[in-house]
């Protein structure tokens, strides 16, 4: 029984995590800062936990339930917890971010006027290839040169240089406020479905789904149906809100109740693209480039 516990866990870290991680390699965060983030989360939810379960919150008692090392949990609990988090070491940064930042700061690698130089790839001196190798940690400066032209960050001019054009790994549609907006509704979904684990059966919160094998052209009508139906009920339950808003100045309720909550709803719809039976994934292949 325990062992399904475990594994019914493992596949959910596994579940939740892939899709996260595969918009934090899109946007330039490593697995360094990823620990490091993890580590400053998984401190804080444990500082939490034991302060409700009551008694007093130690260091050490801290690091037997969260597996970080005692010494280190001081300064993670000092850091900047906000959204200007940064973790420890730079070593942690995204390789090519680094190689970035470096072109950009690193006085180096700039133009008089302080900004990003049109490089030589090749150099002992003020290249490309020295730019990665005093930032990137080790990597063949190629494969760094390859990887920030895939991601539309650097440019060749002719056959012997390369530009510099923007300091950002992440492109596209998404945006600052786009990232917070799907913070906002996954931390949300992540939250309900943590109370409903620890909840008995009547205090659980509704979560329902349904995915069913569907004609891939169907999805245009989907899409367009599923979004004017969110609205109608969404809709329905703001109205249901409007008559039920706590009354500034009411006694709480006796059973310690808190006289005011913020309840609400979100809809979003699923779209799987699974592999075909059978396919194989390619493994990348070994080397430099």
């Amino acid at each position: 029984m325990q062992s399904d516990f475990r594994a019914g866990l493992v596949f959910l870290c596994r579940r939740v995590l892939y899709p996260l991680v595969r918009i934090l390699v899109r946007f330039g965060i490593s697995a360094g800062e990823f620990k490091s983030i993890v580590d400053s989360v998984y401190a804080r939810a444990g500082l939490e936990y034991l302060e409700h379960q009551g008694g007093r919150a130690t260091h050490s008692r801290l690091a037997v339930i969260t597996g970080i090392n005692r010494t280190a949990l001081a300064a993670i609990l000092s850091a900047p917890q906000g959204d200007d988090f940064q973790p420890r070491s730079g070593t942690q940064l995204h390789r090519a971010a680094r190689v970035l930042n470096g072109w950009y700061d690193d006085v180096d690698f700039q133009t008089r006027s302080g900004g990003p130089a049109v490089l030589p790839i090749l150099g002992a001196h003020g290249s490309f290839q020295q730019l990665a190798q005093r930032y990137s940690g080790g990597v063949y400066h190629q494969t760094i040169l390859a990887e920030l032209e895939r991601i539309g960050a650097a440019k060749r001019t002719g056959s012997s240089k390369v530009r510099a054009l923007r300091r950002s790994l992440g492109a596209g549609g998404a945006s600052a406020d786009s990232l917070h907006a799907a913070g906002e509704v996954a931390g949300d979904l992540m939250a309900t479905l943590e109370s409903n684990l620890a909840a008995p059966a009547h205090e659980q919160l509704p979560v329902r789904s349904l995915v069913l094998k569907a004609d891939a052209r169907s999805l245009p009508l989907f899409r367009a149906q599923i979004g004017r139906r969110a609205d109608a009920l969404l809709e329905q339950i703001e109205s249901f809100l409007e008559t039920h808003r706590a009354e500034r100045g009411r006694e709480p309720a006796g059973n310690g109740q808190p006289e005011e909550l913020s309840l609400g709803a979100t809809v979003f719809a699923l779209c799987r693209t699974e592999d075909p039976p059978g396919r194989r994934r390619v493994a990348p292949r070994k080397g430099g480039s």
